[in-house]
């Protein structure tokens, strides 16, 4: 699905005449789904046609899951869109940066004063010092819930894991799924995985494993991989959860099936539109380790990056067009028109701008952590450890591997992907 819309700014001929520039764009931002912040890009391209003058952007829309294997081989291709907002960040942008795929974003960043993107993302968006990204939409992983089924059964919202286990198992011998969660994309794993993982090991422990010389093999990771293979063995997701896609998981939360299901503010907009038959809520999952700080797992949703074959008309233009995208004014129009909260906004930002309930409730809890929130897997870890971790969690969950046995495969491909160069460290 392509639209060709005139929204950036023009070049200079070398006769001084204007000449026409084109932009093209790979985005994600679907009128459905993850990511379904299309009405949201619509009025945008609108607003900032205008501001931006006369140049062309050609859009191209692809799927929010399939725009990250869509741009790795564009770059094997060396055929990648001037802009792009794909995924994920940290490790994967900067394999993109190291072999030159990716424009040095420094003077934008200097020229626009984007100072809305603090040094912890900025961090997940460098490579050797310099920046390649701009990550625009703020990600948090909670627990999403049916308050009328709590009620129902006079189940409290937890605030220690020990009540989140008992209404999980309340829920069970009530004969209602505790947990919608389905994992044939094997990704919805690595997610869950990431949260667990976080509250139990903590982020200190995390940062001396990734970052460090902490083994993968230590207690507290150990810890981590027997709460989640435990979740499994105790029958809180639904029967035949390695088979179940991640989309029909949250269809049959939002049916009413189940109590909770566990994801992130990616798909808040779905959540929000599909909850005619329930009384949607969020609420954060407690700590799980002793001494561990409460938290959640935090990331950018995707970043918009340039392409460095672009000739720099084309970066000038698309830079002029992403500064309006990503400005006070358009962050509200994407928290107004698709519940998409961009970093930077703040939770009373989000009363003042009549945001979803779920999505002010989310948000606050979210980011009331910011010292203890933690990583995502999916791009902390290299690509090739990705790869692994994908079927040894579906292993795990299934029962078909011990927790020792599980860490142990991924710390031999840590290891290999250290030897190979691809650790990321911001």
């Amino acid at each position: 699905m392509k639209y060709l819309v005139t929204t950036a700014v023009l070049g200079l001929s070398a006769s001084g005449a204007l000449a026409q520039t084109v932009v093209t764009q790979w985005d994600q931002f679907a009128q459905t789904g993850i990511s379904a912040a299309g009405p949201a890009m619509d009025k945008l391209i609108e607003t900032c046609e205008p501001a931006l003058g006369g140049a062309e952007v050609l859009r191209t829309v692809a799927p929010s899951i399939g725009i990250r294997d869509s741009y790795r081989l564009a770059v094997a291709a060396g055929k990648t869109p001037d802009l792009a907002y794909t995924w994920p960040a940290a490790s994967v942008l900067a394999g993109y940066a190291r072999i030159g795929a990716l424009a040095e974003l420094d003077p934008y960043y200097e020229q626009y004063g984007w100072d809305q993107i603090n040094d912890f993302y900025r961090g997940r968006n460098s490579f050797e010092g310099h920046l390649y990204g701009v990550p625009m939409e703020q990600d948090l992983m909670g627990v999403y819930f049916n308050r009328a089924l709590f009620e129902e059964h006079g189940i409290e919202v937890p605030t220690t894991y020990e009540e989140f286990e008992a209404a999980a198992n309340a829920f069970k011998e009530a004969g209602i799924i505790p947990i919608s969660f389905g994992n044939r994309d094997r990704w919805p794993a690595t997610n869950t995985f990431s949260l667990i993982l976080g509250l139990t090991a903590g982020k200190d422990m995390e940062e001396q494993v990734f970052f460090g010389d902490e083994p993968w093999t230590n207690d507290a990771f150990l810890e981590a991989a027997q709460v989640f293979q435990d979740w499994a063995d105790q029958g809180w997701f639904p029967p035949g959860f390695n088979g179940i896609g991640y989309d029909e998981a949250n269809a049959y939360f939002l049916a009413g099936r189940a109590a909770m299901t566990i994801t992130g503010t990616w798909v808040i907009q779905d959540m929000i539109r599909g909850s005619d038959n329930i009384d949607l809520d969020v609420f954060m999952l407690p700590p799980i380790g002793e001494g561990v700080a409460a938290g959640t797992m935090w990331g950018e949703g995707s970043q918009w990056q340039l392409s460095a074959d672009a000739d720099q008309a084309t970066q000038d233009a698309a830079a002029a067009y992403l500064d309006c995208l990503i400005s006070d004014e358009s962050r509200q129009v994407w928290v107004q028109e698709a519940s998409t909260v961009p970093i930077g906004t703040s939770p009373e930002e989000l009363t003042e701008w009549g945001a979803n309930p779920v999505v002010q409730t989310f948000f606050e809890q979210g980011l009331s952590t910011p010292d203890a929130n933690f990583y995502d897997l999916h791009t902390t870890l290299p690509e090739s450890v990705t790869q692994v971790l994908y079927p040894e969690l579906q292993r795990l969950a299934g029962g078909e591997t011990a927790p020792e046995e599980f860490l142990a495969a991924m710390q031999a491909s840590w290891d290999s992907a250290i030897e190979n160069g691809e650790r990321w460290i911001p």
